[in-house]
């Protein structure tokens, strides 16, 4: 791995995909960004098994297809052949960080530079919200009439109202770096943050508790995955090279 930012599960073929950064610099536009691909045992089966990319960092699969931001530009990539199919600039972008998308397949992804929630429905790009309150948005994730939101430096995690676009009061907050964003099969939520913690968040009353904490290491945690049939979270390490697989248990809360 060359530093990995993003992890995404793919129910339908088993399989884990890892979006790797490559060398880390200021414009990014190098082209030496890939994707990875790996079993849940965590073999890596295709290192680099889409290539050409710049800064890949989030992910979303909808239709057979794999959405990655990258830098400026979303890249849609055909999940059976591997092949960049399509890419969609956007306007002004400076920073563009994680994707979701709802069940309609309507892409939603952060600009993390412009305060901005971007969308792409229908093969068109455009601003879903832009508000200075999502102080450097990062990690998205999209269910019924809402966006919950990981703001990285306002270091939150609270819910956007879809169809007022107002961000609602924090379920937690004190969590600077906020990143990732999954839900578990019991449908509570794992947040990270890129310092190197993950939280669990329960859906029924927002109380939060703290699974890990790799700070002292320096070990980041930066956009998480999550395996539902085997509970697993998976956490690419950015800086520290690797992915690592960590399975919930019985949290208590």
């Amino acid at each position: 791995m060359q530093t990995p930012e993003s992890v995404i599960y793919d129910e339908a073929r088993n399989a884990v995909y890892v979006a790797n950064i490559g060398s880390v610099n200021a414009g990014g536009s190098d082209g030496d960004g890939f994707i990875s691909k790996m079993t849940t045992s965590g073999e890596i089966t295709d290192l680099q098994w889409v290539t050409g990319l710049n800064d890949p960092k989030g992910m979303g699969i909808f239709d057979n297809m794999l959405y990655v931001t990258d830098i400026r530009e979303v890249a849609v990539i055909d999940i059976e052949s591997g092949e960049v199919t399509q890419t969609y600039p956007v306007e002004g972008a400076g920073f563009l960080n994680d994707i979701t998308i709802d069940a309609n397949g309507t892409v939603y992804f952060t600009d993390s530079d412009t305060d901005k929630i971007h969308m792409l429905a229908n093969g068109e790009v455009s601003t879903f919200m832009s508000d200075s309150s999502l102080q450097r948005p990062n990690g998205l994730f999209a269910e019924d009439g809402q966006l919950l939101l990981a703001s990285a430096n306002g270091g939150y995690f609270a819910p956007i109202e879809m169809s007022t676009k107002e961000v609602q009061a924090p379920w937690m907050t004190d969590i600077p770096s906020a990143d990732g964003i999954v839900k578990t099969t019991d449908g509570d939520y794992v947040v990270s943050t890129w310092q190197g913690e993950v939280h669990y968040v329960n859906a029924s009353d927002q109380a939060s508790q703290k699974l890990l904490d790799t700070k002292a290491q320096e070990i980041n945690s930066a956009d998480i995955g999550y395996v539902p049939g085997e509970n697993l979270v998976l956490v690419p390490t950015f800086y520290d090279n690797r992915v690592v697989a960590y399975r919930l248990g019985q949290t208590n809360m």
